[in-house]
């Protein structure tokens, strides 16, 4: 008895060596505008379209919310902005959709690609998503890297604080 319970200490002593040294993956995120340039960066195209999917399905209800349209437009193009008819109640007013997010991981040489949600456009030329908070400027310039704890994809409720503190990413696998 006594040698098994130190043989399970033991392990549960190194659980968390062993998942820290697990998480050697390469992970990286990038904003499409289009199905068409996402299929067209060799992301499959089974994976664009649910990511795609999953941010136009997500975005009425994670778009940033105003009181008027000319609050909305300080932030973004009076174009974009739109009474957000998801939202019950007084107007709301928020952003078009004018992309989506998808994250992708490459461990041993194997590529996953994950819906990552819905991306705003804002006027000051950068680009806004409401699960990563600001995501890097200038459009759709390549796979833009992401540190160990900024979760893209696999593992992303651990990512954002555990448990309960938000919904992990489904996703696609695919070949590179």
């Amino acid at each position: 008895m006594k040698r098994s319970r130190k043989v399970s200490l033991a392990v549960m002593g190194l659980t968390p060596l062993m998942i820290t040294a697990c998480d050697n993956a390469q992970k990286s995120q990038q904003i499409f505008t289009t199905l068409g340039n996402c299929a067209e960066a060799g992301v499959p195209e089974a994976s664009c379209e649910a990511a795609y999917t999953k941010a136009a399905a997500e975005a009425p209800n994670l778009a940033p919310r105003y009181a008027t349209r000319e609050q909305c437009a300080e932030d973004y193009s009076q174009d974009t902005c739109h009474e957000n008819a998801a939202m019950q109640g007084d107007p709301v007013w928020s952003p078009e959709m004018n992309g989506f997010l998808i994250g992708r991981v490459v461990q041993a040489g194997n590529t996953a690609y994950y819906p990552a949600g819905p991306v705003f456009h804002k006027r000051d030329d950068t680009d806004y998503s409401p699960h990563y908070g600001h995501v890097y400027s200038g459009g759709t310039g390549g796979w833009h890297a992401s540190s160990s704890s900024e979760a893209v994809g696999e593992g992303d409720t651990i990512g954002r604080g555990g448990f309960g503190h938000g919904s992990g990413e489904g996703g696609e696998g695919g070949g590179e």
